[in-house]
């Protein structure tokens, strides 16, 4: 996919604050286009000019609230567990003040932290949770 055009700047000082981040970090355009990355983000495979939604589960994406945060102009968040990857995340949409159509997504891995009301009801060994495996 071809590099989409970003401000210099607005690159510049996303690298700045999450380059360093621990955990996967994206600047999106409201159609879902990846901007940008952090290394975290890049390591993982995700690419400027491919869209976030195409990638991974379809079901881990249903929680979304890009479009909310950018609607409102206010940063969302999520804490919930996504099923396909076994993990409880806390999400952020946040946009950007000035640029309308861009705003910054990353989740945060608290599966070891997180409190045993994320975690689905049925979960066992054979549902791959790691939380409670082999206590059935």
């Amino acid at each position: 996919m071809p590099e989409v055009e970003l401000n210099e700047d607005i690159r510049r000082h996303f690298h700045l604050f999450w380059d360093n981040f621990p955990f996967p970090v994206l600047l999106v355009r409201s159609d879902r286009t990846i901007l940008d990355r952090n290394k975290a983000a890049e390591a993982l495979g995700s690419a400027p000019g491919t869209r976030c939604i195409d990638q991974g589960d379809k079901e881990a994406h249903k929680g979304c609230l890009a479009n909310q945060a950018l609607r409102e102009k206010t940063t969302k968040r999520s804490v919930e567990y996504v099923k396909g990857w076994n993990r409880v995340l806390d999400s952020y949409w946040i946009p950007l003040p000035g640029h309308e159509e861009l705003y910054v997504h990353f989740g945060i891995d608290i599966t070891e932290y997180a409190a045993e009301r994320f975690f689905p009801k049925e979960c066992g060994s054979d549902t791959g949770c790691t939380s409670c495996a082999g206590n059935n």
